[in-house]
């Protein structure tokens, strides 16, 4: 398959296994096979957070991503983050603090399979990314970022799988004095459901840490159920719960 590109596509009966990235927050190690195009989104997605005595009811619609197979290894991924209508209250008050509506940052990824793109365990990425901010009042940061994510995929007895991944980020810093690394972990377990053909699991622990003192951590767990359709479509839903103060404390999509 070495030989096969956007232009000279992989044959549908060489394509690997449908390896969407969602709908945890771990990415998938495997790239979009070179000639083929696949798309991702939410159609909802709520979250709640109180933190610092100020409510914060965000939600989002319509947030696709477009991937397009480059070569056996590597893949290009737009990525918007769609809709967001957003509303912060004082709890003391009811007072509204923020709020903001439109459309979100955009990301520019691509997805670089090291090993383990067409079987065996394990599989391991790397995807450089920079976002473009959308300058939305209240939902964009307005400044542009980056990092780098690397996922490693494991095959475990009994039909289980693990994905490790860390994340590097260089973020703008609270008060806009300059940027800081952040530090994103995470351990993905998955499994079929047992009884029911096509439907399975995920639980998930994720960690983000940063360097600004003014940041604070974020801590959550997050589950999903999968069901694949077809060998090419997939519907998944999830509930993701803050494990300390500053992430949503229960985000739904």
């Amino acid at each position: 398959k070495s030989g096969y590109s956007l232009l000279d596509p992989t044959p549908d009966s060489q394509l690997r296994s449908f390896a969407p990235d969602r709908p945890p927050k771990a990415d998938s190690a495997y790239t979009v096979d070179a000639g083929h195009f696949q798309y991702e989104t939410d159609l909802l997605n709520y979250s709640d957070t109180n933190f610092g005595g100020v409510t914060t009811k965000l939600y989002q619609a319509f947030d696709p991503v477009w991937k397009l197979g480059l070569t056996n290894w590597a893949d290009f991924e737009l990525q918007f983050n769609g809709y967001q209508n957003l509303m912060a209250t004082d709890n003391a008050t009811g007072g509204v603090v923020a709020k903001g509506f439109g459309f979100g940052d955009v990301f520019l990824k691509s997805k670089i399979n090291l090993f383990g793109n067409d079987g065996g365990s394990p599989a391991l990425a790397i995807i450089p990314y920079v976002k473009i901010p959308s300058g939305t009042l209240n939902i964009s940061n307005g400044v542009v970022e980056g990092g780098l994510i690397a996922p490693l995929q494991l095959k475990l007895p009994q039909d289980f799988g693990l994905t490790l991944m860390t994340e590097v980020d260089l973020l703008k810093n609270t008060n806009d004095s300059g940027r800081h690394p952040n530090f994103v972990n995470l351990i993905n377990l998955n499994h079929p459901v047992p009884g029911i053909k096509n439907l399975s699991a995920s639980i998930e622990f994720f960690s983000s840490i940063g360097t600004d003192v003014n940041t604070p951590p974020i801590y959550t767990l997050d589950t999903a159920l999968i069901y694949a359709m077809t060998d090419n479509v997939q519907l998944d839903c999830g509930v993701d719960f803050g494990l300390n103060k500053a992430p949503p404390n229960l985000q739904v999509f």
